[in-house]
């Protein structure tokens, strides 16, 4: 058991205090990741930008530990932000649209692409993997940061919409492995034909034989 939770301190108590945005500008993947690495003290308490300053606070005092600044390095606290997609320019690629971790994005390919605005985290992941370069970010909180741009409530909704983007995609990744390939199936069916081939060979050798 971990010494953190040998204080109570679990990953999940951990996991709550983060925003669950999945940017990983924290240098982790996923939420949950950075959650694992502060408990197993291999990572910073102060390396989520989108939970800015009131974030690490929380964390802080969950810890009982001093707070310290945010790490630069990770970016800045700014305001929430949501996605939209120009989509005179979209060409439908779907980059934008496999990358976002919550599915806040919906299309389909060689159609215009369109941002779900009340289930986009802001996590800006979208921006990089646009080709078109025809996605931008649009403040929606004013000048709030943080924690005070962002609820618990729509943390809780984000964190669910990545559990089940990321079951989904378990489920599609299993039943891909459990169905044999087109190659394979191939091959089946050439080395079945290939001795098919072989025993009429055989028979019609032992035929002239006997004959």
């Amino acid at each position: 058991m971990d010494i953190l939770e040998k204080k109570g301190v679990t990953v999940e108590k951990i996991l709550r205090l983060l925003p669950q945005t999945q940017c990983g500008r924290c240098g982790f993947d996923n939420c949950r990741m950075y959650a694992e690495a502060i408990a197993t003290a291999n990572a910073d308490i102060n390396r989520c930008a989108t939970g800015g300053q009131t974030g690490i606070h929380m964390l802080a005092e969950l810890l009982n530990v001093s707070e310290p600044v945010l790490d630069a390095s990770c970016g800045a606290e700014k305001p929430y932000a949501i996605a939209e997609i120009d989509e005179s320019r979209c060409t439908g690629c779907t980059q934008c649209l496999q990358t976002c971790p919550v599915d806040a994005i919906v299309g389909t390919g060689k159609m215009m692409h369109t941002v779900i605005s009340s289930c986009c985290t802001g996590c800006e992941r979208c921006l990089e993997r646009c080709p078109m370069d025809c996605i931008e970010m649009k403040p929606v909180s004013g000048e709030k940061t943080g924690w005070d741009a962002w609820s618990f409530r729509q943390a809780q909704q984000a964190r669910e919409r990545y559990e089940r983007k990321s079951f989904r995609l378990q489920q599609e990744k299993e039943n891909e492995s459990a169905r044999p390939s087109a190659l394979t199936d191939k091959s089946r069916k050439s080395d079945t034909l290939r001795k098919i081939m072989e025993r009429a060979k055989a028979r019609s050798k032992t035929s002239g034989t006997i004959a």
